[in-house]
């Protein structure tokens, strides 16, 4: 029970970013995206933003500029903007 309200309220919030542009550092990449986090996020503590990795190649240790397009409760989906 309690994990599941702390995914409710971890999906609500991440909801809130929907559309929100941020800063991410890519740390890696995975099968068909690169997972980075926001320039506040801790590795392996927090949620990870998974962005395609079509069209440009990102780098590990760099910054992007993303936009959230969509979530779920533990990850966020972005996609490259200038």
């Amino acid at each position: 029970a309690i994990m599941r309200l702390q995914e409710r309220v971890s999906l609500e919030n991440n909801a809130k970013r929907i559309g929100q542009k941020m800063k991410v550092i890519i740390d890696r990449k995975e099968g068909d995206f690169y997972i980075g986090r926001s320039e506040y996020d801790s590795p392996e503590v927090d949620q990870e933003i998974l962005i395609p990795a079509v069209g440009k190649r990102l780098y590990r240790g760099r910054f992007y500029n993303v936009r959230i397009t969509s979530v779920d409760s533990f990850d966020m989906f972005a996609e490259l903007v200038k």
